[in-house]
């Protein structure tokens, strides 16, 4: 039994159906997910890290469908937003503000009984909506019952006072919720948004068809380059076509910035949204 080395060294036995999985929800087409699959198990060894399983699937599956590889990178470049939640706060406000809300970040309001802090408020025609989003540096993390219960104790309070009134109350995570969790969100109408959950795919769809790919989906920066734009509030590949002096800030070579700005275009082209000029 080959098995998989994950972040911190846990092993656990290499599963073809998690893979297999992971590509389906990427959009790969039947025949690219078992080629895909076929591929990546001929390579695999005992003890091989799941970064590197990870790397093998997403250049195996670029040369069948570039379009399938970036969304299949989303939750990846999700995780490299990190190690701070802020970033993965900014990420889902401008998912928010492609949806036609106007967004305000870490807000404080007073409920009925004591004040709370926010991460997002979006409005929009009379509507309001109110979103937890939380973070975490591990993938495997998964979001247990606790978490809904405690929001949903605080958007009652909230709900008890005139500033607080709300229409939904949303709880974002770039990993995954517990059965537990989704269960008692659904019961108490709060709306679960994980890579477990009916919403995330919607989320996938809204990232291609408003090209809202964060700045961790490129290659042709450098790590460091990434932590020094996401640091200056330049979350998204769009941002960089959008004002190409963000990239005054990398210290790159003139050919250097045409290498990343043809990347943006050609992560946006990808996704089927518009060409920026």
């Amino acid at each position: 039994m080959i098995e998989v080395r994950k972040r911190g060294g846990v092993r656990e036995p290499f599963s073809e159906e998690k893979l297999r999985l992971s590509l389906q929800r990427a959009g790969a087409s039947d025949a690219q997910v078992e080629e895909v699959v076929e591929e990546v198990t001929r390579r695999m060894y005992d003890g091989i890290t799941t970064f590197k399983v990870y790397r093998m699937a997403r250049q195996a599956l670029k040369r069948r469908s570039k379009r399938a590889s970036l969304t299949y990178s989303l939750k990846r470049a999700l995780l490299d937003l990190g190690p701070t939640g802020y970033p993965f706060e900014q990420f889902c406000g401008r998912l928010f503000e492609a949806m036609g809300y106007r967004v305000r970040y870490n807000q404080t309001i007073a409920g009925r009984c004591v004040s709370h802090e926010v991460d997002l408020i979006a409005e929009k025609n009379g509507e309001r909506l109110f979103a937890e989003c939380k973070f975490h540096n591990n993938p495997s993390h998964k979001n247990d019952v606790k978490i809904p219960l405690y929001i949903q104790g605080r958007a009652q309070d909230l709900a008890g006072s005139e500033d607080g009134s709300h229409h939904a109350f949303w709880i974002l995570t770039n990993t995954i919720f517990s059965e537990d969790a989704l269960r008692y969100g659904e019961c108490v109408g709060l709306i679960l948004a994980g890579h477990n959950t009916d919403h995330f795919p919607l989320t996938r769809e809204l990232i291609n068809r408003h090209g809202l790919h964060p700045v961790t989906c490129m290659t042709r920066l450098k790590v460091g380059h990434k932590r020094i734009l996401i640091d200056n509030n330049v979350i998204l590949c769009r941002e960089l076509l959008e004002k190409p002096e963000h990239l005054d800030l990398l210290g790159l070579t003139h050919k250097q910035r045409e290498q990343v700005l043809n990347e943006a275009r050609d992560i946006l082209e990808c996704a089927r949204v518009r060409k920026h000029p």
